[in-house]
Parts: structure tokens; C-alpha cells; sequence
């Protein structure tokens, strides 16, 4: 009997793990190539369980939209030398990112050259093989 309840316990366990491993997928990101465009800073948050930075690009014709870039983990980036005070509202950066799948305006954050002329990385490196990329923990 303790056995058996073992068992179920243990597939219970599994069950549950499963859509916690399926959150981390990148599937949605194009992998293939990484992408860079400069904007105004709107709002980053430095946020469980990814940072998030929104920017304001201007297309070429002139009108602005909201991009939304998805970062790491917080304890990762911060390890990587990110911080709040790094990205004051108004500031324009450069990101280099891997793009949405679908063309929408977003994508994953692998570098950011800050307004100073400092560059951040991701906790998966820049995309051009600088950078530190940290193991997962």
C-alpha cells in the first residue's frame, strides 16, 4: 500500500511539473537572427518571473508604437549588472533582440546599449557572441 501511494504521489509530482517546464520555452522567438532598434524608454520592469523592457519606436514614417521586450529572470540580469536606475523613463537605448515569430512589435531581450553608451547583456548572452552567459540555476 505505501508503495502504491508513492507512485501516485511521484506522478502527481510530474503532472504538476510539467506546464512549469513549458513556460520556459522560446518557441515564440525567431532564433535565427537578432534584430536592433533604437527607442525612448517607456517603462522596464525589473519583475518575477522576467523583466520587461517597453520602449517607443518610431516607424519610418514617422509614428510611434510600444514595443514590449521580454528579458530573464531578475536574479540573472542583476547578476549581469541590470537595474531599475539604468533605465530612467525618457532615456534612449539601442536593443538588440530575437523577434516575434508572429511580427509582432516585441520580442527577447539579448542586449541593450544604454544611454551613457553602456551595453547590458542577457542571461543568454548578446546574440553576437559577447557577453557572459550565465548557467541556469
Amino acid at each position: 500500500m505505501t508503495w502504491k501511494a508513492f507512485g501516485l504521489a511521484g506522478m502527481a509530482a510530474a503532472l504538476l511539473a510539467a506546464p512549469a517546464l513549458a513556460h520556459h520555452s522560446f518557441a515564440m522567438f525567431d532564433q535565427s537572427k537578432v534584430l536592433y532598434l533604437s527607442g525612448t524608454v517607456k517603462e522596464f520592469e525589473l519583475l518575477n518571473p522576467h523583466a520587461w523592457l517597453h520602449l517607443v519606436i518610431a516607424d519610418p514614417k514617422g509614428e510611434a508604437a510600444t514595443w514590449s521586450f521580454e528579458g530573464g529572470s531578475v536574479s540573472q540580469l542583476v547578476r549581469l549588472g541590470w537595474s531599475k536606475e539604468k533605465f530612467k523613463v525618457g532615456d534612449e537605448v539601442e536593443v538588440g533582440f530575437r523577434p516575434m515569430k508572429d511580427g509582432s512589435r516585441g520580442g527577447q531581450i539579448m542586449s541593450v546599449k544604454l544611454a551613457d553608451g553602456q551595453k547590458v547583456c542577457s542571461n543568454r548572452g548578446c546574440g553576437d557572441g559577447s557577453g557572459d552567459v550565465l548557467a541556469p540555476l
